[in-house]
């Protein structure tokens, strides 16, 4: 399974939030890549335009995924666990995507699992000018990681938390 950091436009990725996103997914996944407008040192790089949309994104990703889902996690994760990577990657069986909650209800679409068989719903979105990556939780069948499943691995609130928050 493809393990990718994401580092779009929004994300205020640092090299210590990196190694620690990549070491989470390392743990859970046997490739690991990383998706930004600039390399990552030590890890295989695919590089993405600077503004680049979530949505965009992780269309990227899903053309490098093969067959199998891909664990997508944001470069900018502050508290990235490895463990809740695990559950995710293990309750995943045949949904589209796999999105964990914060305690507020809100989701966070790039700590996620997507399986390329959205890649066209992906494609279709974007030519529709859509750049939102929430916009493709209406399309797809998704397991959600609610806030009482993410509170066995620590606050949600915590490990969700990004540098930046901003719409994807």
């Amino acid at each position: 399974m493809l393990g990718a950091i994401v580092c779009t436009g929004n994300t205020a990725t640092t090299p210590e939030s990196a190694r620690a996103v990549a070491v989470a997914l390392r743990r859970n996944c046997d490739r690991l890549l990383a998706f930004s407008s600039r390399e990552i040192d030590g890890i295989d790089h695919r590089l993405l335009v600077p503004d680049v949309s979530g949505l965009a994104a992780v269309a990227c990703v899903l053309g490098d995924a093969g067959p199998e889902h891909a664990v997508i996690a944001a470069g900018d994760l502050l508290h990235p666990s490895s463990e809740l990577i695990r559950y995710m990657v293990q309750i995943r069986g045949s949904f589209e995507a796999v999105i964990p909650e914060r305690s507020d209800g809100s989701l966070e679409p790039l700590l996620a699992i997507y399986h390329p068989a959205v890649t066209r719903r992906i494609e279709g979105l974007i030519a529709a000018g859509e750049r939102n990556l929430a916009s493709l939780l209406d399309l797809v069948t998704v397991r959600l990681v609610d806030r009482d499943e993410c509170a066995k691995f620590g606050d949600p609130d915590r490990l969700l938390e990004r540098a930046v928050h901003s719409s994807m």
